[in-house]
C-alpha cells in the first residue's frame, strides 16, 4: 500500500484511523524514574506528544546517568533542534562530539545541527562521515534534511535517503516521521503529509504526528481537514494549547467554505497540490 493511502480526505475515519495498538499512549510518567533507561522512556514519550521541555530535560539525565547512552545523547539533540533551541543543541552536540568521536551516529547529530546553523558545507562533512559504511537510518534522515537546506531541489535524492532510513530503521514511526516533519519544515507539504499520514498510522497515539499532519494541510489551505487533525491532537492531549488555537483559526476558514466541497473535490484539489510538486500541471 502507497503512504499516500493513509490520507483521510473528508472528516471520516478511513485508512488513517488509530487503528494499531504498536505503542501505548506517550503518558508523563507516575512515578519519577530513576535510571538511564527509564529516564530515556519517560523522553521519547514527551517527546511524541510534544512536550519538547519535559523531553530534553528527562534526556539529559538519561545521560547524566549513562554518558555511553548514544540514542538518548542523539534524541536530546535532535529535540533541541526541533524546538528551535539551536544554540543549546550546538553546545549539547559538541560535547557529545567531543566526549565520543568514534560513535558515527553522534557526527550526524552534528551535521544536523551545523545544517541549522547554515554552516552547511561542514555540515556535509559530518554527514559524510556518518553515512560512510554505517546502517544507521537517523544518519540518512538527517543527510536528506541537509540536502534539503541547501537547495529544494536535492528534493528527490533526499526522498531515496528518506525510503532508505525507513528500510533500514526496526520502528517505521520514526523515520516516517522524521521525515515528515523535514518535508513541512522545507515547505513540501504535500510529500510531508504522505509521510506523517504513514507515521500516524504506524504511531497513532503519537499526538506530535497528528498535529503535524494538521499544520501540512493548513497550509495547503485544506482548513477542513486540518481541523479533522488538530482535533485528533485534543483527543489524546486536551489540554494541548497549540491544537486549540490552530482550531480557532481554521474554523472561521473552513465554514461556508469548504463545506462546498464534497470527497472527490477534496481529492481532486489534493492531486493538483500534489502534481505542482512534480510540475505536471
Amino acid at each position: 500500500m502507497d503512504r499516500f493511502d493513509w490520507l483521510e480526505l473528508d472528516s471520516t475515519p478511513g485508512f488513517a484511523a488509530p487503528n494499531s495498538r504498536t505503542h501505548a499512549a506517550p503518558i508523563e510518567p507516575v512515578t519519577m524514574p530513576k535510571d538511564a533507561p527509564s529516564f530515556y522512556r519517560a523522553a521519547r514519550g514527551m517527546r511524541e506528544s510534544g512536550h519538547f521541555k519535559a523531553a530534553t530535560d528527562f534526556y539529559r539525565r538519561a545521560v547524566g546517568f549513562d554518558d555511553h547512552h548514544y540514542d538518548a545523547w542523539v534524541e536530546l539533540v535532535d529535540t533541541l533542534v526541533r524546538a528551535r533551541r539551536v544554540e543549546e543543541a550546538d553546545a549539547t552536540s559538541l560535547e557529545a562530539h567531543e566526549s565520543h568521536k568514534q560513535v558515527r551516529v553522534l557526527y550526524a547529530s552534528r551535521a544536523l545541527v551545523l545544517a541549522h546553523l547554515g554552516r552547511l558545507n561542514e555540515a556535509m562533512q559530518f554527514s559524510d562521515v556518518s553515512v560512510d559504511a554505517d546502517q544507521s537510518w537517523y544518519a540518512r534522515c538527517v543527510r536528506g534534511e541537509v540536502l534539503l537546506r541547501m537547495d529544494v531541489g536535492f528534493r528527490g535524492d533526499a526522498l531515496d535517503l528518506f525510503e532508505q532510513a525507513t528500510r533500514l530503521a526496526q520502528n517505521a514511526w520514526e523515520p516516517a516521521f522524521l521525515a515528515g516533519w523535514v518535508l513541512l519544515d522545507a515547505k513540501q507539504y504535500a510529500l510531508a503529509a504522505g509521510y506523517l499520514a504513514e507515521a500516524a498510522h504506524q504511531h497513532p497515539r503519537a499526538s506530535l504526528t497528528w498535529l503535524c499532519l494538521g499544520d501540512c494541510f493548513r497550509e495547503l489551505k485544506f482548513y477542513e481537514q486540518a481541523l479533522f487533525y488538530y482535533q485528533r491532537v485534543t483527543e489524546l492531549e486536551p489540554s494541548s494549547a497549540i491544537a486549540i488555537q490552530r482550531q480557532k483559526e481554521c474554523g472561521p476558514l473552513m465554514f461556508g467554505l469548504m463545506r462546498a466541497f464534497s470527497r472527490d473535490s477534496l481529492q481532486k484539489r489534493w492531486r493538483r497540490e500534489f502534481d505542482k510538486l512534480f510540475g505536471r500541471e
